[in-house]
């Protein structure tokens, strides 16, 4: 019989932290996850069309990830980011580039100067903007929501004009929540602005300097003995309002005092269907898309890191090549809330987003070009809205031993790194706050 204190079905963000959690404290933990990496949703695969190592997304993060900070430190991975300071973001706008965040001055006064001097926007919607900003800065969100569900019609009634959303609002919280600013929960959408802008942690923009799963190699050489791959958790075993132990797809069962589920929401309720458990609650949870579209060019095109794009199809481009120190000329084209090219042709999309990159990088020519690959993440995050908050903060069945992790844990940030490590650390006490009694 093979026995653990805690079993973790899923092996992304939130199932390592509540590993590496439950470990330190001497618990025999078994870690479970149906694919061949660790990471979740942020991974690395081998592109079959190119033969490439790439991620599934661009992953970014800002220093107000913290809880998501401190597990690359401690995993020994901040080393595979690169810092930038401020955050110093190239927005380009008909062949003029503009930035926002300043490269001397740190917090929101750089940032608010650096608005002063931005050539994307007239003087009055500076203005108003900037007064915006304020008002999110000094006072609570309770206090300035005032009931406006959609933040769209939160920026109306604060004056921001279409270009305001376009050419800066867009720009910070699109990719953010990965969803339109339509359908932005207005609580999220001031939660993101205030944490990145506004809050007291270090203010800069951390960019991967390394393939996401290799970020584990380490930490799966160290924890061998307790980590399964590419193993499907085909059962559950009940016994008395409590989890006895599962089955697994290579037919072991494994037992453990608690278990948790740190996979997404899709793959948690399947479990529970096939396992003939009765659900109190099976929503379906409303997720959005992210599109990447990989460019491997001949010659270089740009040297810049990143860089934004307004008024185009394009939402961000990231060097891969020079982020990951790496030769070659690697550009991927990010974009979120991706709902009208999921059912688009690979190749059409390669030809549409191949032209919007020549207008900014004329190098990027289709002579210049030497393979490319698109990748598409139907379900890439949950969405921030209350039809969804509803449905995380109702678990579709309750045991006694069965903790949710993940998708159902709401930890005030949207469907981020950040919102996952968080989730990991507050199942991972709850545990350990179970055993003290």
């Amino acid at each position: 019989m093979k026995k653990f204190d805690v079993i973790i079905i899923g092996g992304g963000l939130s199932g390592i932290t509540s590993f590496i959690d439950l470990n330190r404290k001497k618990l025999n933990v078994l870690l479970l996850e149906k694919s061949s990496y660790l990471g979740g949703r942020a991974f690395s695969f081998q592109d079959p069309s190119t033969n490439e190592y790439i991620d599934n997304g661009q992953h970014v993060i800002v220093g107000a990830c913290e809880k998501y900070i401190d597990l690359m430190d401690s995993t020994n991975n901040m080393k595979n980011f690169v810092k930038i300071k401020n955050y110093q973001v190239p927005v380009f706008k008909k062949n003029k580039i503009s930035m926002l965040g300043s490269k001397f001055i740190s917090g929101s006064i750089g940032l608010l100067l650096s608005l002063l001097f931005y050539k994307h926007l007239s003087f009055w919607d500076k203005k108003k903007l900037i007064k915006c900003l304020l008002k999110i800065k000094f006072k609570k969100i309770d206090s300035i929501i005032n009931n406006h569900n959609s933040f769209r019609d939160w920026l109306n009634k604060n004056e921001q004009s279409e270009d305001s959303i376009k050419y800066f609002w867009d720009i910070i919280l699109k990719p953010s929540l990965n969803q339109e600013i339509e359908t932005i929960s207005t609580r999220y959408a001031l939660f993101v602005i205030k944490q990145t802008f506004f809050s007291n942690k270090p203010q800069f923009f951390g960019l991967p300097k390394t393939n996401l799963s290799s970020l584990w190699s380490d930490f799966e050489k160290r924890n061998s003995s307790n980590i399964l791959k590419k193993t499907i958790v085909k059962k559950l075993n009940v016994d008395n309002k409590k989890i006895k132990s599962i089955v697994t797809n290579n037919g072991d069962e494994l037992f453990a005092k608690y278990f948790i589920f740190a996979t997404q929401y899709s793959s948690t309720i399947k479990i529970l269907k096939d396992s003939n458990i009765e659900l109190t609650n099976d929503s379906k949870l409303e997720t959005s898309p992210i599109l990447g579209i990989h460019f491997w060019f001949k010659n270089q095109i740009t040297d810049q890191r990143f860089i934004a794009s307004a008024g185009s199809e394009i939402q961000w481009i990231f060097n891969v090549s020079k982020n990951h120190n790496k030769k070659g000329n690697h550009i991927v084209i990010s974009q979120s809330a991706s709902n009208k090219w999921m059912k688009m042709n690979k190749n059409t999309i390669k030809e549409i987003f191949l032209k919007e990159l020549e207008f900014i990088y004329p190098l990027a020519s289709p002579k210049n070009l030497e393979k490319y690959t698109v990748v598409k993440q139907k379900d890439a995050t949950f969405l921030c809205n209350r039809n969804n908050e509803y449905i995380r903060n109702n678990a579709p069945v309750e045991f006694e031993n069965l903790f949710y992790s993940g998708d159902w844990t709401d930890t005030s940030w949207p469907s981020t790194m950040e919102g996952a490590v968080i989730s990991g650390k507050t199942t991972s006490q709850r545990i350990l706050d179970s055993i003290k009694r």
